[in-house]
């Protein structure tokens, strides 16, 4: 069972800009119900400028979350564009490699960069739910299609099966 959550900022910065502050309260909010200790990694939540010029610091994030023996689940913050500018510093010297643990990884859109290069490393990652998205959800609770398969992978650190939803949505207000 996951109990601790660190929080990374691969692609972009929107979770540390002011309009994305009470989308980040409910998701920190929401984390904390499934009784999880929720960790901003120290870059995370630094905005779109400085996240877009800084993937160092954003290597940085995700290196020291795989090294970090309490952390159990990575979870990205959201897509972007650019996260391919992460590779010299997650490998010209084996970092990424060195660094990687068996800890559940989670993301997608422009993340699907960082689960090839986890695969790279051998890491079986999980392409779902990002942070502000999915867990962040502006209504009352998480959709419960995408409720259901997080809180197993929280629950059992794995997804048995996924099956399509019997629900698909046009558009919501």
């Amino acid at each position: 069972m996951v109990k601790n959550i660190a929080i990374v900022s691969l692609s972009s910065g929107t979770i540390g800009e002011a309009f994305a502050a009470h989308e980040v309260e409910i998701g920190i909010r929401r984390l904390k119900e499934y009784g999880l200790n929720v960790i901003m990694m120290p870059h995370a939540q630094k905005g779109i400028e400085y996240v877009k010029n800084h993937p160092e610091d954003r290597a940085k994030d995700l290196l020291q979350a795989f090294s970090d023996d309490s952390i159990e689940m990575i979870l990205c913050a959201i897509g972007g564009d650019d996260t391919y500018r992460l590779l010299p510093y997650l490998f010209d010297h084996d970092e990424l490699r060195r660094a990687v643990t068996g800890k559940v990884f989670l993301g997608f859109s422009d993340t699907t960069v960082n689960h090839m290069m986890l695969h790279k490393v051998g890491l079986p990652t999980f392409y779902g739910q990002a942070f502000l998205p999915d867990v962040c959800e502006l209504g009352p609770a998480m959709l419960p299609y995408t409720e259901r398969y997080f809180a197993e992978l929280l629950r059992t650190g794995t997804i048995r099966e996924v099956t399509p939803s019997d629900i698909w949505y046009e558009s919501r207000t």
